[in-house]
């Protein structure tokens, strides 16, 4: 009597073995679907993360200081814009030929202009149709403006306190002073900006991201063929075990348990050789494969029908994960969706193998997969009594 909960759960793991064929089936169609949108997706993944504006910068011969200025100017924006040296007529047919997104004008005497206070203005040509990149360079370039009148507002000022103190002598040194200290923020970006970078991927790369998602997808989807395992008993079955004091719990568990061990023993090593995982993530993996094989075993239960059941677990794993951001990373996503998707179970999923993915899987992440799962086990025990008619 002792050994018959053992032997059960024993005599389910057999039972769970007869999936794999329908598993390798599952898994080698879904690698084939994920293998072409990999492919697909290459030539994105390989195109760079910024996007450089050509501009034509048509100085005047013979300035050295404006050649010097801009010299600065080019090396501070050249994450954004790259610039090309040349005359006002090869400019404009660059620009014509839509090769550049703007031209820079500078008249003579530009920066003496700058700091003698004549101001004269640089001349900037635009091509006639609005374009984004149009609308960038006109941002930076204002912010460039503001922050030359910003310099000459405080230059000023600094002039006016001297005069009325009579601080003659002292003129030509602050005005030096205060035009380098002005001059080093506009032409410097990074005195005035430090870099941060915000990835609506989190700490993972694009690749990993969507590999994550791909992952879970393809776990949720290979329980489509699971249905006739969960629902296997019939009637005198459950009459017999019941007099052999096993409920329907302990029978649930230890289908959970079966059907988990044999997606760890068929996926885990999958992953080692793919250097996704390491071996010792082993654990976690388990965890998060009961959680997502709970959630399954929950949608057989609500289902009287395997047709049911494989429309309604498709249905909602792919739902489920757009709204969780595994299609579009969640930031895109309208705020209601975003908020709702926070509260399903395939964020739960997706969180837990991206945590697997960056090696920082948590006693925490682990308790919440095993409560989460055991929440939708006992869930399931319920549905189950009342469709068998509480034979356990």
């Amino acid at each position: 009597m002792k050994k018959t909960p053992f032997l059960f759960l024993w005599l389910q793991f057999k039972s769970a073995f007869l999936l794999f064929p329908k598993l390798f089936f599952t898994l080698f169609a879904s690698l084939f679907l994920a293998g072409g949108i990999y492919f697909a997706g290459t030539e994105i993944l390989k195109k760079p993360d910024s996007i450089k504006l050509p501009i034509a910068l048509v100085l005047p011969e013979h300035d050295t200081y404006a050649q010097m200025a801009f010299t600065f100017l080019e090396h501070s924006v050249k994450d954004i814009c790259s610039f090309t040296q040349t005359d006002k007529e090869h400019a404009i047919s660059l620009l014509k030929s839509k090769n550049v997104y703007a031209i820079i004008l500078v008249p003579d005497n530009f920066i003496e202009h700058i700091l003698n206070g004549t101001n004269s203005a640089a001349t900037l040509l635009l091509p006639k149709e609005n374009s984004l990149e149009s609308i960038l360079f006109c941002t930076l370039a204002n912010a460039g403006v503001s922050y030359l009148s910003t310099a000459q507002a405080g230059i000023y000022a600094a002039e006016d306190t001297l005069i009325s103190y009579e601080k003659w002598e002292s003129l030509a040194k602050v005005q030096e002073e205060l035009n380098k200290r002005y001059l080093s923020y506009p032409l410097n970006r990074n005195k005035v900006f430090q870099t941060k970078t915000i990835s609506a991927t989190g700490s993972l790369s694009l690749a990993n991201y969507y590999i994550c998602s791909g992952v879970v997808l393809l776990s949720l989807l290979t329980g489509i063929s699971q249905y006739h395992y969960f629902r296997a008993e019939s009637k005198e079955l459950l009459l017999l075990l019941n007099r052999q004091g096993l409920s329907f719990f302990f029978l649930l568990l230890s289908k959970l348990l079966a059907i988990t061990g044999i997606y760890v023993l068929l996926f885990f090593p999958i992953l080692v050789f793919a250097k996704l995982l390491p071996i010792a993530s082993l654990g976690g993996f388990f965890i998060y494969t009961f959680t997502i094989q709970s959630f399954l075993l929950l949608l057989s239960a609500i289902c009287p029908q395997p047709g049911n059941y494989s429309t309604l677990s498709a249905f909602l794993s792919i739902l489920f994960l757009f709204l969780s951001g595994a299609f579009i990373p969640s930031v895109f996503l309208p705020e209601p969706l975003r908020q709702l998707g926070h509260f399903l179970p395939s964020a739960l999923f997706i969180k837990l193998f991206q945590e697997l993915l960056t090696h920082t899987f948590s006693l925490l992440s682990a308790l919440q997969g095993i409560l989460i799962g055991i929440l939708f086990l006992l869930l399931s025990t319920f549905l189950y009594k009342n469709q068998k008619g509480a034979l356990l």
